[in-house]
């Protein structure tokens, strides 16, 4: 069974992010330390994390979309 197209349009980066927001209280924290977060980590069904500039890696994630890399999240600015 795969999944509903309804799913692809809420499993966007984009939309994501949005629901992320809303749902934190106030400006969202790093999710590895207490500082304020610069980035939404995001892959559909995986990672869905907000993190601070010190641990987003464009090693480990495609920041901003760019240089999009596969199993890896996307690191989407705040």
């Amino acid at each position: 069974m795969g999944a509903s197209s309804g799913d692809d349009r809420a499993a966007s980066p984009e939309a994501a992010l949005s629901a992320a927001i809303e749902a934190a209280d106030g400006d969202p924290d790093c999710a590895l330390c207490s500082k304020p977060a610069d980035y939404f980590l995001y892959e559909p069904g995986s990672v869905e994390k907000f993190v601070c500039w010190e641990h987003v890696s464009p090693h480990s994630a495609a920041v901003d979309g760019e240089g999009k890399r596969p199993g890896r999240p996307v690191a989407l600015s705040l």
